[in-house]
């Protein structure tokens, strides 16, 4: 044969342990999730279970496959419960801890029977233990990390072997002492396969869980934490982009600035928490009422941005009258459970073809200043004369 069977089950005792050495400096570096501390725990159960097999020939044969067994059956169980930390963020269903309780208690059931019908049961209960994360991973996993589809297709391979032991166990079982020596050593390297898979899974479950971490800082660098809206740098960003796509397909493009009237008596009234609701009612307002290819954004404090991509002014005064109707219209709780009214002013301006995003905004910032000097609550869009004073305030 050229597979050497012990071998590969030292193999196995190194891959489990370097994966949960790699999890330990993963959780002191940042990368401290409950998904990868439980993988950490099933991948240090997967390498003591290995190691008790490779100790098997020092070892009183009934410790080595009880203490072996044990520990792989709750490694794949902690394994399951990391992809359901991943996929869902909860923990497993009470029923898959009765599932390993019942897989428990086959081990020394079967422990002095004969060794293709042991073969066959372990490799049962331990699929069993395995196929619920497998259907989970292949059905959520795969609209997750891209990453997250080797952990799929690995689990999915492991779950194959360990069922296809148990109809070779079968058959096994069924042929008597002839070959008994192919057989065992196939049984043996069928299931080496299935865990070399298992270990395929965790350094893909590594890598999703540092492409999650990647996600989302990229997403808190560009969001606003408070609102969900874009930060003030992504929103120019966007609206730069936009003037870029507009100019060379010859669409318009327009640029709202929100600002709530009197917020500060907000804050003074009712507290800073009563006014970060009132933030974030606003921003679901505006939100609601935009298209997929238009931007909300936080420009600072109680003042919003709308970057309206094949927009033109009619159009923007409309989205923007529609976004103050809506906030005019909410009803908010003050301090004390009082009811609180806001209001807000908006400007707006359309896009010239020379204009960057930061004359634009300049402009709607002029428009909506002339809305709070005629009493506020209102939209104003801007005018030929506020261009052209937009214009000499810029070269000047």
């Amino acid at each position: 044969m050229t597979l050497h069977v012990p071998t590969l089950v030292l193999m196995l005792v190194v891959g489990f342990g370097l994966l949960t050495l790699l999890l330990q400096v993963a959780g002191r570096g940042g990368l401290n999730r409950s998904e990868l501390r439980q993988l950490g725990w099933a991948a240090q159960a997967l390498c003591v279970g290995f190691l008790c097999f490779a100790l098997r020939p020092w070892l009183p044969g009934w410790l080595s496959l009880l203490g072996a067994n044990l520990l792989l059956m709750a490694g794949l169980a902690l394994f399951a419960s990391a992809v359901c930390w991943h996929l869902l963020n909860r923990r497993l269903p009470a029923w898959h801890h009765w599932l390993l309780a019942a897989a428990a208690l086959t081990v020394p059931a079967v422990l002095d029977a004969p060794t293709p019908m042991r073969a066959g049961v372990m490799s049962a209960a331990m699929a069993a233990l395995l196929l619920p994360a497998t259907a989970m991973a292949l059905r959520r996993g795969w609209r997750c990390e891209l990453s997250f589809r080797v952990v799929a297709l690995m689990l999915l391979l492991a779950c194959v072997a360990l069922w296809l032991r148990v109809a070779y166990a079968a058959w096994w079982a069924g042929a008597g002492q002839a070959g008994a020596v192919d057989a065992a050593f196939w049984s043996s390297a069928i299931f080496m396969l299935a865990f070399m898979a298992v270990l395929a899974a965790g350094f893909g479950f590594v890598l999703a869980g540092f492409e999650r971490m990647a996600s989302q800082m990229r997403e808190l660098a560009s969001v606003d934490g408070l609102t969900g809206a874009s930060n003030h740098n992504t929103a120019v960003s966007l609206l730069a982009h936009s003037l870029e796509r507009g100019r060379r397909e010859g669409q318009p493009v327009s640029f709202v600035m929100l600002d709530l009237d009197h917020f500060k008596r907000v804050n003074d009234r009712h507290g800073h928490v009563v006014g970060d609701n009132v933030l974030r009612a606003v921003a679901a307002c505006a939100r609601a009422r935009l298209r997929g290819s238009d931007v909300l954004g936080r420009l600072g404090g109680e003042e919003f941005g709308l970057v309206l991509p094949a927009t033109g002014a009619a159009g923007a005064r409309h989205l923007a009258e529609q976004v103050r109707l809506a906030v005019e219209a909410l009803e908010l709780q003050g301090d004390g459970g009082q009811p609180l009214r806001v209001t807000l002013s908006a400007g707006v301006a359309e896009a010239a073809k020379t204009d960057t995003p930061e004359t634009l905004m300049h402009l709607a910032d002029k428009a909506l200043y002339q809305a709070k000097q005629k009493g506020r609550n209102r939209v104003v869009v801007a005018d030929d004369w506020m261009r052209n004073s937009t214009l000499q305030s810029v070269v000047g």
